[in-house]
């Protein structure tokens, strides 16, 4: 686990406090009972797959195996609200984690293009939260049942509402995962397009602006 930590932190190029990446990372780390060493599991070993992706890309991310030792977890937060794209990696794990439900709906509320990357299914073969995410349903229902935006979230995700408008398709379909096909080797290139074209929808808004100000 921490030889993952520090492979991340690494990409942490100046102090945390300005480091200001565009991509941010959302994972569960997903123990698994008699295989991994506490605060460990295979959510850590996807992001830095994702991470590593990215970095061979160029593209700086962050996410919550970048934050070192002595810092408030909760700069994720901060870095979040500065983000163009946040890439959610879906597992069984991801499903039952309430921080997780909690930095989809900051990314919704921030407008982050989210993208789902479908790693992990569950045991019997079904995709992650089918079952009905009762983790993210509590959640919901304990701290934001008066929020339009968490109330969209769990739609996006296809749990507890159903909302065909607001529906967001992972990355792969089902039964198909990033780790048996060629969507991991492409998710660089993808990000970069989002990025760019992000960029250059700012520039024409900022073009056609000054043409109104004349």
């Amino acid at each position: 686990g921490q030889v993952v930590r520090n492979l991340c932190q690494s990409q942490v190029d100046k102090p945390v406090d300005e480091y200001w990446p565009r991509v941010i990372i959302s994972y569960a780390t997903g123990p698994r009972h008699g295989l991994d060493g506490e605060g460990c599991g295979l959510g850590m070993k996807y992001c830095q797959i994702v991470a590593r992706q990215l970095e061979r890309a160029g593209i700086q991310c962050f996410s919550g195996l970048h934050v070192a030792g002595g810092n408030n977890w909760r700069i994720y937060f901060e870095k979040l609200q500065r983000c163009d794209v946040m890439l959610a990696i879906m597992s069984p794990a991801f499903f039952e984690s309430g921080p997780c439900f909690e930095e989809q709906v900051e990314a919704r509320r921030h407008g982050l293009k989210v993208i789902p990357l479908l790693f992990q299914l569950e045991e019997d073969g079904s995709p992650p939260g089918s079952k009905g995410s009762q983790k993210w349903v509590e959640e919901y229902e304990g701290k934001q049942a008066k929020s339009e935006v968490a109330r969209d979230t769990l739609a996006s995700f296809r749990v507890h509402f159903d909302d065909d408008e607001l529906k967001l398709n992972s990355e792969p379909a089902p039964p198909g995962t990033m780790l048996n096909g060629p969507l991991l080797e492409k998710l660089g290139g993808t990000v970069r397009k989002l990025l760019d074209d992000k960029d250059t929808a700012a520039a024409d808004g900022g073009a056609l602006q000054q043409l109104a100000e004349r």
